[in-house]
């Protein structure tokens, strides 16, 4: 059985086993807190050495300063709106409305300072300390500079960056570990919060579901079709026929890493970009570049502070739009991290970390539909610079196409 089936199967179970016993079902809170607790554990780690390892993939200095900044401010951009979509969509559709769970004590976070302060607080003064106090903001910082200093050392900082590669696939092969008990932490979290609400929970998980595919859409035929069509000057169409297979196998693998191959040939032999372009922007992207994981971290973080009948600030929600980026950046493009990384990011804005298993047992469908999201857009990415640099085939482009259109 699929691991997201069982996901979904813990929550169905979860939810049986939360209005039979109703609040004796609170006998399950300390399963759920230890699955909570390991997803926790896991956060640092594959942040920093993530990153590290994305940054130092761009070891050619003139790709670093054109091809890289153009590449990484694009996919910066793009995630940017991304995330800001899906808060707005947030608070239009108010899906976590009405349920009025009751607020466990937290522990205040960034989001509580001035702006000030917190520009401030994202230098390390010591990023041992930083680690120890499981600091993301100041992590994250720390590793940017860690790989731009990799990325100049040259031949001597090798060994240390195969050491974090080796230390990112690691902490990937850990997270499928932890992955593995995530049907029975669900199961508990769910039946602990179906034992003291009852049934209110589904149908704001509907409009949950609706809200992030609304989002992946918009991020879809909006965002990009107008980076394609007025940005790149080529047609929509052709595009999304010729990444048809990479379109497939994200829907139904949820992993823009298992992707990347099926990218890298679709982004080749059909949108015509070259092998220096596609192997750069798309290899680079399938590290940094989750338009889709973005779109799901901030919408799950206003689902979870409405679901709690928490007031988010507007210096909250400008944290959360930064740090769905930096989540975003950090999440390893396989099938669960997602959840890995919402504990980062419900973390950073102060809001409870046992909403998590309020999303989590939908996870999976709302996955479908962001993995698609993150493929095509590092394909978007690629045909942007590739067009930049006058390295894509236009007429090997439009011909991968079954109508006469001017989309």
């Amino acid at each position: 059985m699929k691991s997201w089936v069982k996901i979904l199967l813990g929550l169905l179970l979860g939810v049986i086993a939360g209005l039979i016993l109703g609040p004796k079902a609170h006998i399950f809170k300390i399963f759920g807190s230890l699955f909570l607790s390991l997803m926790t554990m896991l956060v640092v780690l594959i942040v920093f050495s993530s990153l590290v390892v994305g940054i130092c993939h761009i070891n050619d200095p003139k790709k670093l300063g054109r091809i890289g900044f153009r590449t990484i401010s694009f996919y910066v951009i793009t995630t940017l709106i991304a995330s800001s979509v899906a808060i707005c969509l947030g608070y239009l559709i108010l899906p976590g409305a009405g349920l009025m769970l009751t607020q466990p004590v937290i522990a205040t976070g960034v989001a509580q300072l001035a702006i000030g302060d917190f520009f401030l607080s994202l230098i390390p003064s010591n990023p041992f300390a930083s680690f120890a106090e499981g600091n993301i903001l100041q992590i994250i910082i720390f590793a940017v500079l860690f790989a731009v200093s990799i990325t100049f050392t040259k031949e001597k900082g090798l060994p240390l960056l195969k050491v974090l590669e080796s230390l990112a696939n690691t902490m990937n092969t850990l997270t499928h570990f932890v992955m593995m008990i995530a049907p029975y932490g669900v199961f508990a979290l769910i039946a602990v919060t179906v034992g003291e609400i009852g049934l209110k929970v589904i149908y704001p998980l509907v409009k949950f579901l609706i809200c992030n595919y609304i989002a992946c859409l918009f991020q879809l035929f909006f965002v990009f079709g107008f980076i394609l069509k007025y940005m790149s000057k080529v047609k929509m169409v052709p595009f999304f026929k010729g990444m048809k297979d990479a379109i497939v196998l994200a829907f139904t693998t949820c992993s823009s890493s298992a992707t990347l191959p099926v990218s890298l040939e679709c982004a080749r032999k059909h949108l015509g970009v070259s092998e220096d372009i596609s192997g750069f922007v798309l290899s680079l992207g399938s590290t940094i570049n989750m338009n889709g994981s973005a779109i799901g971290q901030a919408l799950s973080a206003i689902f979870i502070a409405q679901a709690y009948g928490i007031e988010l600030s507007i210096m909250q929600l400008v944290i959360l739009v930064i740090v769905a980026l930096f989540a975003a950046v950090g999440a390893a493009g396989i099938p669960g991290t997602g959840l890995i990384m919402m504990s980062l990011v419900l973390g950073v804005i102060g809001l409870p970390l046992e909403g998590i298993a309020l999303v989590a047992g939908v996870d999976r469908l709302r996955e479908m539909v962001s993995t698609v999201v993150n493929v095509l857009g590092d394909a978007v990415g690629a045909v942007f610079v590739a067009k930049k640099e006058g390295e894509i085939n236009e007429e090997q482009y439009h011909a991968a196409t079954w109508m006469d259109s001017d989309i």
